[in-house]
């Protein structure tokens, strides 16, 4: 049979009554021992640290009631009273104390104790832990026995059923609990979609504790958004070791081992001390793993064994190291990809993507882009003392560059970011003008064309013109369509996924349905022929044009 183990709190207003009411108040505790239905092996108290000085009478008045009952006593450092200011410290320390308790639940049962008059600022945590944090607690409480005189009070569990408290509960999380702020760093978001993603994140990094996997183009923001897990799990105490982070890019040689695991000393030249390594360091914590493509094989077996079974060996090591890390792991690359071609492991993916997001570039987001301007104008001003800001023209000109198709944004956000810096940096008297503003769209045009004329150099180089566009090449040679030489990159490449798809497809509205696929379901009505005629009459071609690829 299982045993009961129960945890209760006395509340702080306690120490303004006078002894006899004291008396009266913990009478309820002496209820609860006395339940002849529900025997209670072990309690425990929380107590405020103003109540510390009554625990020696409440403990000499406990003891004549306990039997067998274990009793133990936990300083709290909480606020006198439960209001909205201290609610984050308060649910802090609950949270972070849970995270430690062993339970038992092949053993034991575990309750939740709402006494009467109690139902504040202890009360109210514990039951946001219950739901929040999914402890396996249910929570009991005392009715009087109506029906008969002895025994005068009976238990009622509830099964965690909670109703009003519930929402009250998601009231004050949405008001003053904004989780998804912090994982936006407070930078407001326009993007439908990528609301939508965050939202989902949050829910994730609160309510489990499983590896993520982030995907996304360079600078799109996985690095932040690891750090602000790590925040808000530290904030709710779900956590609480380190944030370690690492980019693997950067690990070669023999010392990657040793910088992940560690080592002994003597394990190799060099090694004249013990080194704990970074999986170690994240024990309790969080381990950000950056460009987890780049890991090693070797390395790559060697994480699947630490992740799986929590320990691992150091260098040189004859005893196995204990470290348990929540990981979070991001990649620019196509795992699935290197999985095909032997470059990375099928169970090392298969064990960090059970949660796996995709973060958009920022030109998928053209209506964020000025609340990040907003918000680096800020990040500046709080970091770094430069005080500047955009005159109404240069702003308006630089957000026109900054949402149009000329603004490439190769490094996503960390373009953004160092570009408002640079015209920070050069701005007199406070004022980021329309000639500084200029100057900085020419940088990055020229900048950017350095990029895209190399990317272009390569492919060229790479492989020949006409394997590159054979549909459009036949098309040239058919008077249908000029040479490609004539037309930008951009266009050649997107026509001739175009043209496969209408040389693949049965008919015109198959081929739209599949090239529209996404677009068509934001649409209240989709008329995809039309939509794809218009586009190929942009090039002067018809339906009819493209059948002649099939003969």
């Amino acid at each position: 049979m299982k045993k009961n183990i129960v945890f209760a709190s006395i509340p702080a207003y306690y120490r303004f009554l006078q002894p006899q009411e004291m008396l009266q108040q913990w009478e309820q505790f002496i209820q609860l021992l006395n339940l002849p239905t529900f025997p209670v092996a072990r309690i425990i108290f929380f107590v405020n640290p103003s109540n510390v000085k009554n625990i020696p009478l409440f403990f000499h008045y406990l003891k004549q009631h306990l039997g067998k009952t274990r009793v133990r006593f936990v300083k709290v450092d909480t606020a006198l009273y439960f209001d909205v200011k201290n609610f984050n410290k308060i649910y802090s320390i609950f949270a972070e104390w849970f995270a430690k308790f062993n339970f038992d639940t092949e053993q034991n049962d575990y309750f939740l104790y709402f006494a009467r008059g109690n139902l504040f600022a202890h009360s109210f945590l514990l039951t946001l832990l219950l739901n929040i944090r999914h402890l396996p607690c249910r929570i009991i409480h005392l009715r009087r026995n109506r029906n008969a005189v002895t025994p005068p009070w009976l238990p009622e569990i509830y099964e965690a059923n909670l109703g009003k408290w519930l929402t009250d509960i998601s009231a004050y999380e949405k008001k003053y609990y904004n989780t998804q702020s912090l994982l936006k760093s407070s930078i407001p978001t326009n993007n439908e979609n990528f609301n939508k993603l965050i939202a989902n994140i949050e829910h994730i990094a609160m309510h489990s504790t499983a590896p993520i996997l982030f995907l996304g183009p360079t600078g799109s923001g996985k690095s932040q958004l690891a750090k602000r897990i790590y925040e808000l799990r530290k904030k709710v105490g779900t956590i609480r070791g380190n944030f370690v982070s690492i980019n693997c890019a950067t690990l070669h040689g023999d010392l990657a081992h040793s910088t992940l695991f560690g080592h002994v000393k003597g394990a190799f030249t060099g090694a004249a001390a013990n080194r704990n390594g970074l999986l170690k360091t994240a024990d309790g914590g969080i381990l950000f793993l950056d460009e987890i493509g780049e890991l090693s094989l070797e390395l790559q077996a060697q994480l699947l064994k630490a992740i799986e079974e929590k320990s691992y060996l150091p260098m040189g090591a004859d005893t196995e190291v204990q470290s348990d890390f929540q990981l979070i792991c991001a990649t620019n690359k196509m795992l699935a990809e290197d999985i095909q071609q032997g470059l990375f492991r099928q169970d090392l993916y298969a064990r960090i993507n059970l949660w796996e997001f995709c973060l958009p570039s920022l030109i998928e987001r053209p209506e964020d882009i000025e609340p990040n301007i907003n918000y680096e104008i800020q990040r500046l001003r709080e970091e770094k003392g430069l005080l500047s800001d955009f005159t109404p023209e240069a702003k308006k000109t630089y957000l026109d560059f900054a949402t149009s198709p000329e603004a490439l944004w190769t490094n996503n956000f960390r373009s953004l970011s160092a570009s408002i810096e640079r015209m920070v940096t050069y701005s007199m008297y406070g004022s980021i003008t329309l000639e500084i503003v200029l100057q900085e769209i020419a940088l990055l045009k020229k900048s950017w064309s350095k990029c895209e004329t190399k990317a272009v150099s390569q492919i060229s180089a790479q492989v020949p013109q006409k394997e590159r566009f054979p549909l459009q090449n036949a098309l040239a040679s058919l008077k249908k369509l000029p040479p490609v030489c004539e037309r930008d990159l951009f266009d050649a490449v997107q026509l001739e996924e175009v043209l496969a798809v209408c040389k693949n497809a049965g008919s015109r509205s198959e081929a739209g349905r599949r090239l529209f696929a996404h677009s068509r379901q934001k649409k209240k009505s989709s008329d995809d022929t039309a939509r794809l005629n218009k586009y190929l009459k942009g090039f002067n071609l018809t339906w009819e044009d493209i059948k002649l690829l099939q003969k």
